[in-house]
């Protein structure tokens, strides 16, 4: 059984390795912090916790990843009092791709912050449970799951469309 302070292996191509920690037991789901170690030896557990964050604390399946075997539990570090990272959210229209209105989920409550995203918001992670192949595929490309990042940097996105 997975607890908080737990590290795990990810898998990633060409027999590299990441490394992350679960940090909060949430209500919206388990909250991992991805470190930046990235390679194909497994490090000392001091080294990965202190390699830094690749990316804000995700929130994601992680119970799923290491039952199914897809992620392996390799340790355990204390995880020091840490501030709840906290997530923004949007209503937005699908056809034309503009955000509405926006909330910041505090971990206790959504607060209602207006049509547009403040700036001091736009460095926060999008209120989603991030599949463990999505990590995964961020952290070896960069890549923001469609279309948060554009609705979080510009309030709105272009709409794919599949008809055509």
């Amino acid at each position: 059984m997975i607890r908080i302070g737990h590290i795990v292996e990810i898998p990633l191509s060409n027999q590299r390795k990441a490394y992350a920690q679960y940090i909060i037991r949430d209500r919206m789901g388990p909250i991992i912090k991805v470190f930046k170690h990235i390679g194909m030896e497994k490090p000392d557990l001091d080294s990965i916790v202190n390699s830094g964050e690749l990316f804000p604390p995700v929130i994601t399946g992680l119970f799923a990843a290491v039952r199914t075997g897809l992620w392996t539990i390799i340790g355990s570090r204390r995880v020091e009092s840490l501030q709840y990272p906290g997530f923004v959210s949007s209503f937005y229209n699908q056809k034309t791709g503009e955000a509405t209105i926006w909330y910041y989920w505090d971990g206790k409550q959504s607060i209602r912050l207006g049509p547009v995203l403040p700036d001091e918001y736009k460095a926060k992670e999008y209120l989603m449970v991030w599949s463990p192949y999505d990590v995964m595929h961020r952290i070896e490309t960069g890549e923001y799951p469609f279309p948060y990042k554009d609705l979080i940097l510009y309030n709105r996105f272009t709409p794919r469309n599949f008809n055509s």
